[in-house]
């Protein structure tokens, strides 16, 4: 399993705030604090109202990479600020890009960057015609996206397959749909990898986190391998630890065990 801490990430205001102003002492206690909650590897993402990406991508993953040893999600659909991220980017664990899709301008601009560096990257089942809204849409997504993956020499382990999840304020079935696209996924991909952007699921509704980790706990049970996720949420992470160890995912429940001893855990 990876856990990916989400937080910085230029959408939500403060982060965009400080990546504006060049507020490294903010970012920095960001990048360490999802550090010494857990996090095994940080989401990235520079995108500000009127921000130049090209230049603000990378001088934030020099930032981060400064202050905590861990590898890094690249999260944008600029091309240019890609490239220019990776070139400064350092760790010996390749970087994941966020991401592709079945949208063929999309495809177009981002495909070409994944082919001259070898990284990881998040493939969305959605194409032109937006999301499909039944399992077999999804995956016949993925499938055809795994194709074209694959003819390129992108090896399975570097695929992350992100089913995507909608409100389920707007849409009852949404998170069910979901559940079931991961367990198909894991089943027609079984070297590949399962991510969902899981705090969409509760948009709408009070008490989201408790929606959000009810519903990560049922993914894990679906075959979720990669989480991407707020690791400073101690309820949620103690609900992860909690599912490992129900789902003999944690031998001898060593690492729930270690996390309790760390008063890690919320009971």
């Amino acid at each position: 399993m990876l856990i990916i801490g989400e937080s910085i990430n230029g959408t939500i205001p403060k982060v965009g705030q400080a990546i504006e102003e060049r507020n490294e002492p903010f970012l920095r206690d960001l990048a360490r604090t999802q550090y010494e909650c857990g996090a095994q590897m940080l989401d990235v993402n520079a995108g500000i109202a009127g921000g130049n990406e090209v230049e603000n991508l990378p001088w934030l993953v020099e930032l981060v990479q400064k202050e905590v040893p861990l590898p890094l999600m690249l999260d944008s659909a600029n091309p240019d600020a890609l490239e220019a991220a990776l070139r400064v980017y350092r760790h010996e664990t390749p970087a994941i890009l966020n991401s592709i899709s079945g949208e063929e301008e999309k495809w177009q601009r981002l495909f070409p960057v994944l082919l001259r560096n070898p990284c990881g990257v998040v493939v969305l089942c959605m194409d032109d015609q937006g999301i499909p809204k039944s399992v077999e849409g999804r995956v016949a997504i993925a499938r055809h996206l795994f194709d074209r993956l694959a003819k390129a020499a992108v090896s399975p382990e570097r695929i992350y397959f992100d089913p995507l999840v909608l409100a389920v304020s707007v849409d009852a079935e949404a998170p069910l749909l979901t559940l079931r696209a991961i367990e198909a996924l894991r089943s027609e991909f079984p070297h590949s990898h399962t991510i969902c952007g899981a705090s969409n699921v509760s948009m709408g509704l009070p008490g989201r986190k408790l929606i959000n980790r009810t519903f990560l706990t049922m993914a894990l049970m679906a075959g979720l391998d990669t989480l991407f996720i707020d690791v400073r949420d101690q309820a949620l992470l103690s609900s992860i630890y909690a599912a490992r160890v129900l789902l003999n995912q944690d031998p001898y429940c060593l690492e729930y065990l270690k996390a309790y001893r760390a008063k890690k855990i919320l009971v």
